[in-house]
């Protein structure tokens, strides 16, 4: 062959080469990979992927925050791990306490634009798995929309075993909020009353630490915070179906259901530690405290400062 038709067959080669490779669809990111991105790349990273429609209306309209404000409550509980292969496609760590949280893949179906992911929770203490009190599982929708894939629904299923004993030993089951379940079953006035139901002083404890690290994400110039009033509905959640904001107004005074609540130890900006502590007003009862780390704690003489240096955990 002579160097001519060698010149000529290789820039026909090129050629053809060419329009294979532009013939070649775009390589799509995975649904998986989409899903991961939604939990792991902010408030940005999850309004990539709603639905167009759903996009044209919060650019037409204030946003309701409270699924962005999950998804960063989600990060906020520990230390946030992503897999793109595997069984595994979360892990939320908790060193300081040594718990773990997986969020497994159990099916991923996908057929031509549409995408079906079955998602289900396991926890572990100290290495062992431990059973949920109550049975939960997501059923993800993903659809194909220009090329990126969107949320499009989400299903909710819960399985309550109610027929183990274990599960009344649990803090899900409260005696006192059953009797007053019933109570305003049984008179009339007192469902008619507005009234919120206060949160327990551990639990609030641990809701403003959550609001701290959301806080100190939003924030990182600032850091931590010891102004409760800056952490008043810096985040939401969702209970029996209706939003609750993690530091109610209520806390801004600092005194709330019968405890005296305070911020302390943040240090100069960026404030990487802070403490809270929550002091029962009559001094009878447990004082319940916390720092950065997100360990509670309790003591019984319901003084904060014995709660901080030698309180003992606190799991409900």
């Amino acid at each position: 062959m002579s160097l001519g038709k060698a010149i000529r067959a290789i820039a026909i080669f090129c050629v053809l080469g060419a329009v294979a490779s532009a013939q070649q669809p775009t390589v799509l990111q995975t649904p998986r990979q989409a899903v991961i991105e939604m939990m792991s790349g902010g408030d940005a990273g999850l309004m990539k992927h709603l639905t167009l429609e759903v996009q044209n209306k919060f650019a037409h309209a204030p946003q309701d925050s409270t699924l962005m404000s999950a998804i960063a409550m989600a990060r906020a509980t520990g230390m946030f791990q992503s897999f793109e292969s595997g069984p595994v496609l979360f892990v939320i760590d908790n060193p300081q306490q040594n718990e773990k949280i997986e969020v497994r893949i159990d099916n991923d179906s996908l057929r031509g634009d549409i995408d079906n992911m079955e998602l289900s929770f396991h926890a572990s203490r100290d290495g062992k798995e431990e059973s949920l009190p109550v049975g939960f599982r997501v059923a993800l929708n993903l659809k194909q929309q220009m090329e990126l894939w969107r949320l499009n629904a989400v299903t909710l299923s819960v399985r309550v075993p109610l027929g183990d004993p274990r599960f009344y030993e649990g803090p899900l089951f409260n005696p006192d909020m059953m009797a007053r379940a019933r109570a305003l079953g049984s008179d009339p006035a007192a469902s008619s009353s507005d009234a919120p139901v206060k949160i327990a002083p551990l639990r609030a404890v641990r809701l403003i630490g959550l609001a701290e690290s959301l806080y100190a994400q939003k924030h990182p110039e600032a850091g931590f915070t010891c102004n409760m009033a800056d952490l008043v509905n810096i985040g939401k959640g969702i209970d029996e179906g209706e939003s609750y904001s993690f530091v109610d107004p209520e806390f801004s005074g600092g005194v709330y259901n019968g405890y005296r609540f305070t911020l302390r130890s943040c240090g100069s900006k960026p404030a990487s530690t802070y403490e809270i502590v929550a002091e029962p007003l009559n001094g009878k009862g447990k004082a319940f405290c916390s720092d950065a780390t997100r360990s509670l704690r309790s003591s019984i003489d319901g003084s904060g400062a014995t709660c901080l240096a030698t309180g003992k955990l606190a799991t409900r």
